[in-house]
């Protein structure tokens, strides 16, 4: 496989994960776990927000492709969001606010799209 189609990849995939509470919100949070009672137009909100964000996260890989440097900074930028939810995410689990379920797949997610964010950046430095 070759960088671009790895990177194409990881940007679609943050296409799917931003999409899906944009035109799914209730069965995104069913996936992820959530109890049924956080279910609100306050949540739903939020999730699409974040939804919005994961969407310009990917579109910012693709449109620089063709740019080593941008690239590299689009790569750091998703990294650093990655690490930054996973952080957040650990808030509720440390806390034990019960959605344990929901915030331990989040996390995966989260770490996950690092570990992928970071092998793409050792990939493109190489």
């Amino acid at each position: 496989m070759e960088l671009p189609t790895f990177l194409t990849m990881l940007a679609l995939g943050r296409f799917a994960i931003g999409l899906a509470p944009i035109v799914a919100p209730v069965h995104a949070s069913r996936l992820l776990g959530f109890p049924p009672e956080h279910d609100n137009p306050t949540s739903r909100l939020m999730a699409r927000l974040f939804g919005v964000r994961d969407i310009g996260l990917g579109a910012i890989v693709l449109a620089d492709l063709g740019d080593p440097a941008a690239l590299r900074r689009a790569l750091w930028l998703n990294l650093a969001m990655d690490l930054g939810d996973a952080l957040m995410i650990a808030i509720p689990l440390v806390r034990r606010q019960g959605i344990a379920r929901a915030a331990a797949l989040s996390l995966a997610f989260a770490l996950g799209g690092a570990a992928a964010w970071t092998v793409a950046l050792v990939w493109q430095a190489s």
